[in-house]
């Protein structure tokens, strides 16, 4: 905790030739969104077992599109916490035994990043970074023309700006997301690693 004052303490703003320190007092304010976007599928086969073998899955990596809702809890002057969750609709396929799968077709994404930006909010463009865990759950269903996949865990980071346009907030951002653990729910030494890049347009209250 001591430290967390130390850091939070060196940080200041220059505003009109004059240096403010930053407000240590947690206050929650709460702002709602939602965000539109374009993604492209990053998944890959690897193996803990051997790194050099041939899969018998092939991945055809495709873009794809998202849309969700978020929620912007102000802790302090630049940081922020970010619940989202995410529809996710994509288009890449796996080509197994001369059969072509639809490979995770819709997902639900959850995440919870932290955000910090860059300079003050009161600023009319400010550039920030926001960073965090996901959880990615695909809807599967009995259908055979899809690649079953088991709910998985990522890291993700994301670098954008915040446009104040006096009614609401415009913030185009660019995310990644790498798949941390396996998303193959077919018990083989065959694995895949769901990662994805993203572009988000995001529309935030005031």
């Amino acid at each position: 905790m001591l430290f967390a004052l130390f850091i939070a303490g060196l940080t200041y703003s220059q505003d009109s030739g004059s240096v403010d320190k930053e407000s240590l007092t947690i206050t929650i304010k709460p702002k709602f969104g939602f965000n539109l976007g374009a993604n492209y599928s990053l998944a890959q086969n690897y193996s803990s077992i051997d790194t050099f073998g041939i899969f018998p899955s092939t991945i055809y990596n495709a873009p794809g599109f998202r849309l969700g809702v978020f929620g912007d809890i102000k802790i302090q002057q630049r940081f922020t916490l970010m619940p989202k969750a995410e529809l996710s609709f994509n288009y890449t396929t796996v080509q197994r035994d001369n059969n072509t799968y639809k490979l995770d077709p819709v997902n639900l994404d959850f995440m919870l990043h932290g955000k910090i930006n860059f300079s003050k909010r009161k600023n009319k463009i400010n550039s920030y970074c926001a960073f965090g865990p996901g959880l990615r759950v695909p809807l599967n269903s009995d259908n055979e023309e899809k690649y079953k996949t088991s709910n998985a865990l990522s890291g993700d980071i994301t670098f954008g700006l915040d446009i104040d346009l006096d009614w609401f907030y415009l913030s185009p951002e660019i995310r990644y997301s790498h798949g941390l653990t396996n998303i193959n729910e077919e018990n083989s030494w065959e694995k895949i690693r769901g990662s994805y890049v993203s572009f988000n347009l995001l529309f935030t209250g005031k």
